[in-house]
């Protein structure tokens, strides 16, 4: 009994340590069946990837995959919410180069519009820092998140509840409806455990992950393992143990090509 894949890994692409063959290696020796290489979004400021480097990165990819082709190699990013109105940092045109879709808060992102800097980031960095509370935020945060599931096929929300607050619930009420899966992060998680029983209580799926930055950390899921474990969480509630995840953005491009 184990976990099939990780989704949610960094290379030498964005701020990881590893190359896209170390981190493969790290996961066949980890037994995994799938990884997925999602190095930071376009606009992410501190260390996103550089489209000029996507012919390179597929590249690398297509090598790597063509050498090692006992594992099934994913190549998606990890992109970010960057408006209240529901936006994020990816254009449609670059949905087909992607095999999955991450999605999450980081502070130091380039806005959608300028009037985000002070209606979304500026906020959420002042309440993050200072450690305080605002239901109206929350509720804005929240609705930016909806807004967003309903825009794209996103396939994974990242490290919810890190650097901004939402109403967790809510959010994985509109994630069981569209199909979107919650990660259990494994550097963090930021979720009570009040919250994450409501989220698996609303009918969202939850997947583990480990955020890996190096490639010694691919295929570790203790800390989300450690959760479910805790909470008695049923397995079938988690989309990558034992199974394969039938993602979200792969099931749209299905019914796209069968003319859906």
């Amino acid at each position: 009994m184990a976990f099939w894949g990780d989704y949610h890994t960094h290379s030498v692409y964005s701020h990881g340590k590893g190359t896209i063959e170390q981190n493969v290696r790290a996961a066949i020796k980890a037994g995994l069946k799938e990884l997925a290489i999602t190095d930071h979004g376009f606009k992410y400021l501190m260390c996103n990837v550089r489209r000029r480097e996507w012919k390179k990165i597929t590249e690398d990819v297509e090598s790597v995959r063509a050498k090692y082709p006992q594992i099934k190699l994913e190549l998606g990013l990890e992109t970010n919410f960057n408006s209240t109105k529901g936006y994020i940092d990816i254009k449609q045109s670059d949905v087909p180069l992607l095999d999955l879709i991450i999605c999450g808060y980081h502070k130091f992102v380039i806005p959608y519009k300028l009037r985000d800097i002070f209606t979304f980031f500026w906020p959420n960095f002042f309440l993050d820092t200072f450690g305080k509370s605002s239901k109206r935020m929350t509720a804005k945060n929240t609705d930016a998140y909806i807004k967003a599931l309903e825009r794209y096929d996103i396939d994974i929300i990242a490290h919810m509840n890190s650097e901004i607050t939402v109403d967790a619930v809510e959010v994985a009420k509109a994630a069981a409806h569209y199909g979107t899966l919650i990660e259990l992060n494994g550097k963090r998680i930021n979720l009570t455990d009040t919250e994450i029983e409501k989220i698996v209580d609303a009918g969202a799926e939850l997947i583990c992950v480990s955020d890996a930055h190096s490639p010694e950390k691919v295929g570790d899921f203790s800390r989300g393992a450690a959760v479910i474990e805790r909470l008695g969480i049923p397995y079938e509630k988690v989309a990558n143990w034992e199974r394969i995840p039938d993602f979200r953005s792969k099931r749209a491009k299905r019914e796209k090509a069968n003319g859906g």
